[in-house]
Protein backbone atom coordinates (compact mmCIF):
# COMPACT_ATOMS: atom_id res chain seq x y z
CA UNK A 1 0.00 0.00 0.00
CA UNK A 2 2.68 2.83 0.96
CA UNK A 3 4.64 1.83 -2.17
CA UNK A 4 0.79 2.59 -4.39
CA UNK A 5 0.89 5.85 -2.41
CA UNK A 6 4.15 6.79 -3.07
CA UNK A 7 3.36 6.34 -7.00
CA UNK A 8 0.47 8.63 -6.94
CA UNK A 9 2.63 11.39 -4.84
CA UNK A 10 5.11 11.16 -7.54
CA UNK A 11 3.12 12.06 -9.86
CA UNK A 12 1.44 15.03 -8.39
CA UNK A 13 5.02 16.37 -7.08
CA UNK A 14 6.63 15.85 -10.32
CA UNK A 15 3.79 17.86 -12.46
CA UNK A 16 4.48 20.46 -10.02
CA UNK A 17 8.25 20.23 -10.21
CA UNK A 18 8.54 19.94 -13.74
CA UNK A 19 6.43 23.38 -13.85
CA UNK A 20 8.66 25.54 -11.72
CA UNK A 21 12.13 23.81 -12.41
CA UNK A 22 12.90 21.55 -9.62
CA UNK A 23 13.79 18.04 -9.38
CA UNK A 24 11.10 16.57 -7.96
CA UNK A 25 12.77 16.10 -4.40
CA UNK A 26 12.12 19.30 -3.28
CA UNK A 27 8.40 18.05 -2.73
CA UNK A 28 8.93 14.20 -2.40
CA UNK A 29 11.40 13.80 0.07
CA UNK A 30 9.83 14.41 2.75
CA UNK A 31 7.02 11.39 2.33
CA UNK A 32 10.09 9.14 1.52
CA UNK A 33 11.44 10.02 5.26
CA UNK A 34 7.68 10.40 7.17
CA UNK A 35 6.35 6.94 5.06
CA UNK A 36 9.72 4.79 4.90
CA UNK A 37 11.91 6.23 7.54
CA UNK A 38 14.74 5.96 5.01
CA UNK A 39 18.13 7.61 6.42
CA UNK A 40 18.25 11.03 3.98
CA UNK A 41 21.69 9.87 2.48
CA UNK A 42 19.36 6.52 1.02
CA UNK A 43 16.07 8.93 0.42
CA UNK A 44 19.27 11.14 -1.58
CA UNK A 45 20.81 8.20 -3.66
CA UNK A 46 16.95 6.74 -4.77
CA UNK A 47 15.43 9.83 -5.38
CA UNK A 48 18.57 10.75 -8.00
CA UNK A 49 18.43 7.31 -9.90
CA UNK A 50 14.64 8.06 -9.84
CA UNK A 51 14.85 11.70 -11.44
CA UNK A 52 16.65 10.15 -14.49
CA UNK A 53 13.89 9.08 -16.75
CA UNK A 54 11.73 12.03 -15.10
CA UNK A 55 14.08 15.14 -15.81
CA UNK A 56 14.70 13.34 -20.08
CA UNK A 57 11.19 13.56 -20.51
CA UNK A 58 10.63 16.89 -19.26
CA UNK A 59 13.43 18.05 -20.92
CA UNK A 60 12.18 16.88 -24.13
CA UNK A 61 8.84 18.36 -23.99
CA UNK A 62 10.82 21.75 -23.03
CA UNK A 63 13.16 21.46 -25.76
CA UNK A 64 10.19 21.26 -28.43
CA UNK A 65 8.95 24.37 -26.59
CA UNK A 66 12.27 26.08 -26.73
CA UNK A 67 12.42 26.50 -22.97
CA UNK A 68 16.22 25.46 -22.57
CA UNK A 69 19.27 27.58 -23.21
CA UNK A 70 21.63 24.53 -23.64
CA UNK A 71 24.58 26.77 -24.09
CA UNK A 72 24.13 27.89 -20.14
CA UNK A 73 23.49 24.65 -19.09
CA UNK A 74 25.83 22.84 -20.52
CA UNK A 75 28.56 25.59 -19.09
CA UNK A 76 26.92 25.43 -15.18
CA UNK A 77 27.10 22.12 -15.61
CA UNK A 78 30.60 21.55 -15.93
CA UNK A 79 30.62 23.22 -12.57
CA UNK A 80 27.63 20.96 -10.87
CA UNK A 81 29.05 17.37 -12.42
CA UNK A 82 32.12 18.10 -9.61
CA UNK A 83 29.73 19.81 -7.04
CA UNK A 84 27.34 16.78 -7.03
CA UNK A 85 29.88 13.98 -6.71
CA UNK A 86 31.29 16.19 -3.52
CA UNK A 87 28.03 16.73 -2.35
CA UNK A 88 27.59 13.15 -2.11
CA UNK A 89 30.66 11.88 -0.42
CA UNK A 90 29.42 14.40 2.41
CA UNK A 91 26.26 12.50 2.78
CA UNK A 92 28.29 9.98 4.85
CA UNK A 93 29.72 12.47 6.95
CA UNK A 94 26.69 14.92 8.25
CA UNK A 95 24.48 13.52 10.54
CA UNK A 96 20.47 13.71 8.75
CA UNK A 97 19.47 16.12 11.23
CA UNK A 98 22.09 18.79 9.86
CA UNK A 99 21.39 17.76 6.05
CA UNK A 100 17.60 19.03 7.37
CA UNK A 101 18.50 21.69 9.13
CA UNK A 102 20.85 23.35 6.25
CA UNK A 103 17.57 22.00 3.54
CA UNK A 104 15.51 24.26 5.58
CA UNK A 105 17.66 27.37 5.02
CA UNK A 106 18.31 27.32 1.71
CA UNK A 107 14.88 27.10 0.60
CA UNK A 108 13.67 29.80 2.95
CA UNK A 109 16.42 32.03 1.61
CA UNK A 110 15.74 31.37 -2.04
CA UNK A 111 11.89 32.24 -1.10
CA UNK A 112 12.80 35.54 0.51
CA UNK A 113 15.34 36.26 -2.84
CA UNK A 114 12.48 35.58 -5.41
CA UNK A 115 9.99 38.39 -3.44
CA UNK A 116 12.80 40.81 -3.75
CA UNK A 117 13.64 43.21 -6.76
CA UNK A 118 16.60 42.46 -8.76
CA UNK A 119 18.27 46.18 -7.87
CA UNK A 120 17.53 45.54 -4.09
CA UNK A 121 20.89 45.47 -2.59
CA UNK A 122 19.63 43.30 -0.18
CA UNK A 123 18.94 40.67 -3.13
CA UNK A 124 22.38 38.80 -3.11
CA UNK A 125 21.67 36.72 -5.47
CA UNK A 126 21.22 39.24 -7.86
CA UNK A 127 23.59 41.68 -6.43
CA UNK A 128 26.50 38.43 -5.97
CA UNK A 129 26.25 37.62 -9.56
CA UNK A 130 26.43 41.07 -11.01
CA UNK A 131 29.77 41.32 -9.13
CA UNK A 132 31.25 38.14 -10.37
CA UNK A 133 30.00 38.42 -14.02
CA UNK A 134 33.37 40.51 -15.23
CA UNK A 135 35.47 37.50 -15.49
CA UNK A 136 36.51 36.83 -18.69
CA UNK A 137 35.54 34.91 -21.46
CA UNK A 138 31.94 35.33 -21.73
CA UNK A 139 28.71 34.23 -23.56
CA UNK A 140 25.79 35.79 -24.82
CA UNK A 141 22.88 34.58 -22.42
CA UNK A 142 19.73 35.93 -24.34
CA UNK A 143 18.70 36.99 -21.10
CA UNK A 144 15.60 39.24 -20.46
CA UNK A 145 18.26 42.17 -21.20
CA UNK A 146 20.63 40.39 -23.50
CA UNK A 147 23.22 40.63 -21.35
CA UNK A 148 26.99 38.81 -21.45
CA UNK A 149 27.61 36.11 -19.04
CA UNK A 150 31.47 35.12 -17.73
CA UNK A 151 31.46 31.11 -17.78
CA UNK A 152 33.88 31.40 -14.62
CA UNK A 153 30.96 32.72 -12.60
CA UNK A 154 28.52 30.41 -14.41
CA UNK A 155 30.88 27.37 -13.34
CA UNK A 156 30.84 28.85 -9.82
CA UNK A 157 27.27 28.74 -9.76
CA UNK A 158 27.18 24.95 -11.20
CA UNK A 159 29.94 23.48 -8.12
CA UNK A 160 26.82 25.47 -5.30
CA UNK A 161 24.01 23.99 -7.27
CA UNK A 162 25.67 20.64 -7.61
CA UNK A 163 26.85 19.75 -4.15
CA UNK A 164 23.66 20.87 -2.78
CA UNK A 165 22.41 18.11 -5.30
CA UNK A 166 24.69 15.43 -4.40
CA UNK A 167 24.34 16.34 -0.40
CA UNK A 168 20.41 16.73 -0.36
CA UNK A 169 19.13 14.44 -3.11
CA UNK A 170 17.01 17.24 -5.08
CA UNK A 171 18.34 17.28 -7.88
CA UNK A 172 20.16 21.17 -7.38
CA UNK A 173 16.17 22.72 -9.54
CA UNK A 174 15.86 24.25 -5.68
CA UNK A 175 18.84 26.42 -6.42
CA UNK A 176 19.02 26.55 -10.50
CA UNK A 177 15.76 28.66 -10.83
CA UNK A 178 15.90 31.08 -8.53
CA UNK A 179 19.41 31.78 -9.53
CA UNK A 180 18.65 32.19 -13.02
CA UNK A 181 15.44 33.71 -12.69
CA UNK A 182 17.27 36.31 -10.05
CA UNK A 183 21.04 36.25 -11.29
CA UNK A 184 21.02 35.93 -14.52
CA UNK A 185 17.73 37.55 -15.77
CA UNK A 186 16.63 34.35 -17.69
CA UNK A 187 12.92 34.46 -18.69
CA UNK A 188 10.70 32.20 -16.37
CA UNK A 189 10.04 29.51 -18.71
CA UNK A 190 13.48 29.40 -19.97
CA UNK A 191 14.67 29.63 -16.52
CA UNK A 192 12.63 26.63 -15.60
CA UNK A 193 13.36 24.46 -18.68
CA UNK A 194 17.16 25.25 -18.93
CA UNK A 195 17.32 23.75 -14.45
CA UNK A 196 15.15 20.30 -15.65
CA UNK A 197 18.16 20.35 -18.46
CA UNK A 198 20.40 20.85 -16.02
CA UNK A 199 19.15 18.02 -13.28
CA UNK A 200 19.16 15.84 -15.85
CA UNK A 201 22.78 15.83 -15.98
CA UNK A 202 23.31 16.17 -12.62
CA UNK A 203 21.20 13.23 -11.38
CA UNK A 204 22.85 10.95 -13.81
CA UNK A 205 26.57 11.50 -12.19
CA UNK A 206 25.30 11.72 -8.79
CA UNK A 207 22.71 8.77 -8.90
CA UNK A 208 25.80 6.70 -10.31
CA UNK A 209 27.69 7.85 -7.18
CA UNK A 210 25.14 6.81 -4.97
CA UNK A 211 25.09 3.65 -6.63
CA UNK A 212 28.39 2.65 -5.99
CA UNK A 213 28.39 3.59 -2.33
CA UNK A 214 25.05 1.74 -1.93
CA UNK A 215 22.28 4.54 -1.19
CA UNK A 216 19.67 3.13 -3.73
CA UNK A 217 16.77 1.27 -3.30
CA UNK A 218 16.04 0.15 -6.35
CA UNK A 219 12.11 -0.95 -6.37
CA UNK A 220 11.90 2.59 -4.25
CA UNK A 221 13.23 4.20 -7.07
CA UNK A 222 11.60 2.44 -10.32
CA UNK A 223 8.16 2.76 -8.56
CA UNK A 224 8.80 6.83 -8.42
CA UNK A 225 10.18 6.71 -11.73
CA UNK A 226 7.17 5.88 -12.97
CA UNK A 227 5.49 8.17 -11.06
CA UNK A 228 7.14 11.01 -12.03
CA UNK A 229 7.21 10.42 -16.02
CA UNK A 230 3.79 10.89 -15.99
CA UNK A 231 4.13 13.59 -13.85
CA UNK A 232 6.73 15.59 -16.32
CA UNK A 233 4.57 15.18 -19.12
CA UNK A 234 1.79 16.93 -17.48
CA UNK A 235 3.98 19.63 -15.82
CA UNK A 236 5.88 20.56 -19.29
CA UNK A 237 2.18 20.84 -20.62
CA UNK A 238 1.18 23.21 -18.23
CA UNK A 239 4.41 25.34 -18.46
CA UNK A 240 3.81 25.39 -22.30
CA UNK A 241 0.06 27.23 -21.66
CA UNK A 242 0.68 29.25 -18.01
CA UNK A 243 1.64 32.87 -18.30
CA UNK A 244 5.10 33.92 -17.89
CA UNK A 245 4.87 35.95 -14.06
CA UNK A 246 2.53 32.93 -12.70
CA UNK A 247 5.79 30.99 -12.80
CA UNK A 248 7.63 32.88 -9.79
CA UNK A 249 5.10 33.00 -7.61
CA UNK A 250 4.44 28.92 -7.86
CA UNK A 251 7.69 28.42 -7.46
CA UNK A 252 7.28 29.95 -3.99
CA UNK A 253 4.55 28.59 -2.78
CA UNK A 254 6.46 25.56 -4.20
CA UNK A 255 8.93 26.11 -2.27
CA UNK A 256 7.14 27.02 0.94
CA UNK A 257 5.48 23.91 0.73
CA UNK A 258 8.46 22.02 0.75
CA UNK A 259 10.05 23.77 4.06
CA UNK A 260 6.29 23.21 5.76
CA UNK A 261 7.27 19.91 4.87
CA UNK A 262 10.84 19.82 5.97
CA UNK A 263 9.86 20.17 9.54
CA UNK A 264 7.95 17.30 10.23
CA UNK A 265 10.55 15.10 8.55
Amino acid sequence: MNYILIFFISIFTSAASALVGLGGGVLLIPFLILIFDLPIKYVAGTMLLAMVPYTAVATWGNVINEFVNFRIGIVMETGAVAGVLIGALFTGIFPDFLLKIIFLLIVFYLMLTLKIPTNSPYNYIAKGFKKINFIPPFITCKTANGARCSIPSLIFLGIIAGFFSGLLGIGGGFLNTPVLIVGVLLPAKVAVGTSIFMILITSIFGAVEHAYLNHVDYLLAAIIAAGMVIGAFTGTYILRNIEEHKIKNFLFVVMFIAAIMTLFR
